[in-house]
């Protein structure tokens, strides 16, 4: 699609203001004026005038006629425009590691986010694929249910060794038969709970985000992207991890 524009329009998108725009156009077809020449040109008053007059002549837009007993004022070539543009633009490109910096330390703060439905968690395992190593903790018997395409995705990439899975099961029923059929890969450790011990749902840390999932009486996700926080369950993880008894196929009835 072809946008055109006024002149002025073009002046107002480069920084300059409509009074600006209006007092240098009309300069640019009056060639050395007068002020009340301008001003009668751009249709602006003449104190007004004298105004953006002196902000274009700072900027560099315009400039006094020399020798004259009465003051009459030029426009400067549009390529100081130009100019100006291109000076600004290599002084953003010499600063911006530092305006990056900030982006990304404001990037840092913590970030919350809910994913509702089975495509909300669809999401949020296909983030944990793109992650290619997760902890889980908590249970399957309820993702059996409501999405058992991602838990058969999840044991694929498992399996294919694209993704790297640390999974901490209860002794449900169901977490046991997953346990004995599931064709995991070498690269996927599983342990488990001691007897009593349950979680209601799933969870799971991944990057440096933390999501809980939550299947009743709504499908839902809250995932909480925090360096901070990830870095503190995974310790708490690790520990619990270093007690918990690993997966034994012989072991499991």
């Amino acid at each position: 699609m072809i946008i055109i524009m006024e002149s002025g329009e073009v002046l107002k998108t480069v920084g300059l203001s409509q009074k600006e725009a209006s007092v240098y156009l009309a300069l640019m077809e009056l060639g050395a004026a007068s002020v009340d020449a301008v001003a009668k040109k751009a249709g602006t008053k003449r104190p007004t005038t004298y105004l953006v007059l002196d902000d274009l002549q700072r900027r560099g837009l315009v400039s006094l006629v020399p020798g004259r007993k009465k003051s009459l004022y030029q426009a400067e070539s549009p390529e100081t425009i130009v100019s100006d543009l291109y000076k600004k633009q290599e002084l953003v490109k010499r600063f911006l590691p530092e305006f990056l910096a900030l982006y990304n330390v404001k990037k840092e703060k913590p970030k919350v986010q809910l994913f509702e439905g089975k495509e909300g968690v669809r999401q949020v395992y296909q983030k944990i694929f793109e992650a290619g190593e997760v902890w889980f903790f908590g249970t399957v018997q309820e993702l059996m249910k409501i999405y058992p395409e991602g838990l058969q995705a999840f044991v694929a990439a498992t399996r294919d060794q694209k993704l790297h899975v640390r999974d901490f099961l209860t002794r449900s029923d169901e977490d046991l038969k997953y346990a004995r059929t599931a064709q995991r890969g070498p690269n996927y450790d599983l342990r488990f709970l001691p007897e009593g011990f349950a979680f209601p749902s799933d969870s799971a840390i991944f990057a440096n985000s933390v999501v809980f999932f939550s299947f009743h009486p709504q499908v839902f996700a809250v995932m909480i992207s925090s360096g901070e926080i990830a870095g503190s369950l995974r310790a708490l993880y690790e520990l619990a991890w270093r007690s918990a008894e690993p997966y034994d196929r012989n072991s499991i009835k």
